[in-house]
């Protein structure tokens, strides 16, 4: 909240934070705030997981595996309660600190997940290089699937691909009763959207 610009939404401010390079600062307090949110959950739902972005820029602190670990465990928490959402607007697979810091991290039960898939860089090919354990399919696939023919086979593909590889699948952004009722019959494993309800 700003008092001269009012709501300034995620895809305004992270850039600038990125940019900046202070994302490595936010990302952690980020994920403070997230794991202690979760250990409160926790106490009623006592298998919940939380999902954290992070930024692939994060990933250049060498120590970034040892700072998660702390944070997580500091709070009482074992690494199964955290997935890692990692946007794939950027080349992930090209850099070798992200797989070290990755296989750290997993060594650990923490769970992982490619962010945004299909709108960046990546490809079916490197998922299984990543070991990632969850795809979450961009909403330009998902909006308006029931008339588009491409989208629709698309998606049913890298569904069809994921589950043979033991990868769940996310479709996100989904708005509509149409795409909901369409997107059921290829039954990915988590759908998120509008339709079910909005952030404040």
């Amino acid at each position: 909240e700003s008092p001269s610009r009012g709501r300034v939404f995620p895809d305004e401010f992270i850039p600038v934070l990125e940019q900046s390079r202070l994302i490595k600062d936010v990302g952690l307090w980020v994920l403070r705030q997230a794991v202690e949110q979760c250990k409160a959950w926790r106490e009623f739902l006592p298998d919940l997981r939380v999902s954290v972005n992070f930024s692939a820029l994060q990933f250049e602190d060498v120590f970034l595996a040892e700072k998660v670990l702390e944070t997580i465990l500091g709070a009482g928490l074992d690494g199964d309660a955290l997935t890692i959402e990692i946007t794939e607007s950027v080349e992930l697979h090209s850099s070798h600190q992200l797989i070290n810091t990755m296989r750290e991290l997993r060594a650990h039960n923490i769970h992982f997940s490619i962010d945004d898939f299909g709108t960046g860089y990546s490809n079916l090919g490197y998922l299984k290089q990543l070991n990632v354990d969850e795809i979450k399919i961009d909403r330009v696939f998902v909006s308006g699937i029931e008339k588009d023919t491409y989208n629709h086979k698309l998606i049913s593909n890298v569904i069809e691909f994921a589950k043979g590889n033991d990868i769940r699948t996310c479709c996100e952004g989904v708005e509509s009763a149409n795409e909901l009722a369409i997107l059921e019959l290829l039954l990915p494993d988590v759908i998120q959207g509008y339709l079910f309800d909005k952030p404040n």
